[in-house]
């Protein structure tokens, strides 16, 4: 630290530094948690977790305070990952993540480190998921010696019965509030223990925002290709409610307590117009990546409670995006606000046009049309600024898979001729690689005829 002038903290911003380290920490090892058991490297063409963390990652891993290491390795052992698996994440040897769980007590106060955690699912018979994905069977138990009988003479005498004896405490139970679908039905959800803020997006699913929000999940669309919907029944505890719209107030402070990542903080940075500028890219936030917000069924005061959260903190640009674009009419929308319409097949279009010529003092107006389902017609393309063209990608939905589609190549190029006359700019998505790849060839005349 030489040659650095370092000015001590005062007490407040020690406190509020120390807070944002803590939920800084925190969201780091449940992302962590979510990519090893949703398996992620395998997605990303990964053989195994230890391959993904080593080329995704490199030595950019958290190296925590020991006191911080031994609650992350814990966290991730309970939710099932193997000593290989933690040592991987976390830069550490297996002996040395094995040490660390030692010194962690259970809630019986021993020692955690290759007992199942029952209490969070796990089972004797589940085992434990291995750093390739598969589950490896539990080792045998080791048979105990049967006790040994009491020594009469060694029997409690009446002042030792009447003695208090000390149990360990309970591990307290979560808080729970009771969150309310769009029907008013309650729904009860575990209190989150760390302060709200934006979820930072990983992969090329939202490749236009380094963040998303989630005020509002849930949709009553119906769609058969839903990727949300897919997500919200893989991971059944984070939506206790299934698909069906839930409004998270607990959730509306995440704008303001959401920080930048200090490598990505350019208060002097304009704009650029570049797809992979990461200082533009952490200053957008898509909206309800798990919703529609403005879906007809969503009340009045859902809608009214996110616009004041957004209203109240413009240093983001919001990107909003819903199928029932009529909505915003009459809105009072953030004017940095990036204000988007979903377009999947042809009886979208009219919806479209016609109300975004009422869409004005806002951003940015943009168009998506992904999953491009049909070759679409569009009469005017110029009341919008960007337009964003994208692939149907694999679902695993709730009453089966859901097959990816890939646009013919002369659909997207048509659309895209379209968007460029009107002055659009234009966004494919990473998925529409498959269909951008002409294979052609010509049939060759019969000779003979």
């Amino acid at each position: 630290m030489s040659g650095v002038d370092v000015r001590a903290a005062t007490a407040d911003e020690a406190r509020r530094l120390t807070d944002r380290i803590k939920v800084a920490v925190e969201g780091t090892w449940q992302l962590i948690q979510e990519a090893y058991l949703s398996r992620s490297w395998s997605a990303l063409g990964y053989g195994s977790w230890d391959e993904y963390c080593t080329r995704e990652f490199g030595t950019s891993r958290l190296r925590l305070p020991r006191e911080e290491r031994q609650e992350a390795v814990a966290s991730l052992r309970e939710s099932g990952l193997s000593l290989r698996a933690i040592a991987a994440a976390t830069q550490q040897s297996k002996s040395q993540v094995q040490r660390e769980l030692s010194t962690v007590p259970d809630s019986q106060g021993n020692g955690t480190v290759d007992k199942p955690n029952v209490s969070n699912g796990d089972s004797p018979s589940r085992g434990r998921v291995g750093i390739d994905g598969r589950v490896r069977p539990p080792s045998r138990p080791q048979p105990q010696p049967e006790p040994e009988p009491l020594d009469p003479e060694s029997w409690p005498t009446g002042n030792d019965r009447d003695m208090p004896r000390t149990e360990p405490p309970p591990r307290p139970a979560p808080v729970m509030l009771a969150l309310r679908t769009h029907t008013g039905e309650e729904v009860p959800y575990p209190k989150p223990q760390a302060k709200a803020t934006f979820n930072e997006t990983q992969g090329d699913g939202i490749s236009w925002a380094a963040w998303s929000w989630n005020p509002v999940t849930g949709c009553l669309h119906g769609c058969n290709y839903c990727y949300a919907r897919a997500i919200a029944a893989r991971f059944t505890d984070a939506y206790p409610a299934g698909f069906t719209p839930l409004f998270h107030e607990e959730r509306l402070d995440a704008p303001a307590n959401t920080t930048i990542p200090g490598r990505y903080v350019d208060d002097g940075h304009v704009s650029c117009g570049l797809g992979d500028c990461q200082v533009c890219a952490y200053r957008r936030v898509f909206v309800c990546s798990m919703a529609d917000l403005y879906g007809r069924w969503v009340p009045d005061e859902w809608i009214k409670h996110v616009h004041e959260s957004m209203l109240a903190t413009p240093q983001w640009q919001y990107i909003l995006l819903t199928k029932f674009p009529a909505r915003y009419t009459g809105l009072d929308l953030p004017p940095a606000a990036w204000v988007g319409t979903s377009v999947d097949e042809q009886k979208r279009v009219r919806i479209a046009e016609n109300a975004f010529r009422e869409v004005n003092d806002v951003a940015v107006k943009w168009l998506s049309l992904e999953p491009l389902h049909e070759p679409l017609e569009f009469t005017d393309l110029s009341m919008f600024d960007w337009v964003v063209i994208g692939a149907q990608t694999e679902t695993r939905q709730p009453d089966g898979v859901v097959p990816a589609f890939n646009p013919p190549a002369e659909w997207v190029v048509r659309i895209t001729a379209q968007a460029k006359e009107a002055g659009c700019k234009v966004h494919w998505k990473p998925n529409l690689r498959k269909s951008l790849w002409l294979n052609e060839y010509p049939k060759p005349a019969d000779p003979t005829s």
